[in-house]
C-alpha cells in the first residue's frame, strides 16, 4: 500500500494505491474517485465475524460509534482486484489529511470526526472520554486506534503537530488526536471571569510526554457563527 497526500492544508486528500489482494477500510462517503478494478463492501461501523448473531453484533457497534461517538454507521471496505489500483479519499469538511503509520507499539487517540480511514492492520475501538468530554459539546467517546498498518486522519483546517513536554492546553473543538505518555482533564482556560467573558470554551489539559495533533478550525464555532441566519 502506498498513500500519497495531496492539496494541503486547505483541501487535504490522500491517494492511495493498493496492490491486488490488499484492502482499505474507509468512513462512509470519504472515497472521492477510485480504479475500477477495486471492489467495495460496505458493512456495519466495528463489524465483526458472520452469522446471524455477528450481524446484530456488528449493527449495534455501527449504532454505537455513530449515537455515541459521532462516527458514520456504516465502513466501505476497497479491495483491490489487481495491482496498481487508487483510490482517492477526501474529509467532509474543508481541512487537511495526514498519514501516520502505526508500528504496533503506540497507540492513536483520535476525535471520532477525525478518523478517515486505516487498513485491516489497524484496530479502532471506541474508549470513554469521561463525564466532562460529555457536556464539553464535542462527544463523550474518543477512538483508539492501535496495530500495525496505515492510519488517516483528516481536520476541519490545517493540522499542526505539537511535541508536549509537560503540559500544554488545547481547546476541546480543535482536538484531532495525541500520541504517547499523555494524561488529560477538562477545565476551564481561566477562572471565572474569563470564562465568562473570554469567548474561549473548555480545553482539555495534556500532561506528560507525547504528540498531540491540533486543528486550525472549530467545527463548533462554525455551526454557532452560521446557526443566526437560519433563525426563524
Amino acid at each position: 500500500m502506498q498513500v500519497e497526500l495531496e492539496s494541503r492544508p486547505s483541501y487535504g486528500m490522500a491517494v492511495v494505491t493498493l496492490d491486488q489482494g490488499e484492502t482499505l477500510v474507509a468512513e462512509s462517503g470519504a472515497m472521492v474517485a477510485m480504479s475500477s478494478a477495486l471492489s467495495v463492501d460496505t458493512t456495519f461501523n466495528g463489524a465483526g465475524s458472520g452469522g446471524f448473531i455477528g450481524f446484530l453484533k456488528a449493527m449495534l457497534a455501527g449504532l454505537a460509534r455513530k449515537f455515541l461517538a459521532g462516527e458514520t454507521m456504516f465502513v466501505n471496505t476497497f479491495r483491490a482486484t489487481q495491482a496498481g489500483q487508487t483510490v482517492m479519499l477526501a474529509p467532509s469538511m474543508v481541512g487537511d489529511v495526514i498519514h501516520r503509520q502505526m508500528d504496533g507499539t503506540k497507540k492513536v487517540v483520535v476525535q471520532a470526526e477525525s478518523y478517515l480511514a486505516s487498513d485491516p492492520g489497524v484496530s479502532v475501538s471506541l474508549v470513554w472520554g469521561g463525564l466532562s468530554m460529555l457536556f464539553s459539546g464535542e462527544g463523550a467517546f474518543f477512538l483508539e486506534c492501535s496495530g500495525k498498518g496505515d492510519l488517516l486522519l483528516n481536520s476541519y483546517g490545517a493540522i499542526e503537530k505539537v511535541e508536549v513536554d509537560g503540559s500544554y492546553l488545547v481547546d476541546t473543538g480543535h482536538v484531532v488526536g495525541w500520541e504517547g505518555d499523555l494524561s488529560y482533564t477538562m477545565r476551564k482556560p481561566g477562572g471565572w471571569k474569563s470564562a465568562m467573558l473570554s469567548g474561549e470554551g473548555l480545553v482539555l489539559e495534556f500532561k506528560g510526554t507525547g504528540t498531540v495533533w491540533l486543528q486550525s478550525r472549530n467545527l463548533g464555532a462554525l455551526v454557532s457563527w452560521i446557526s443566526p441566519f437560519f433563525g426563524s
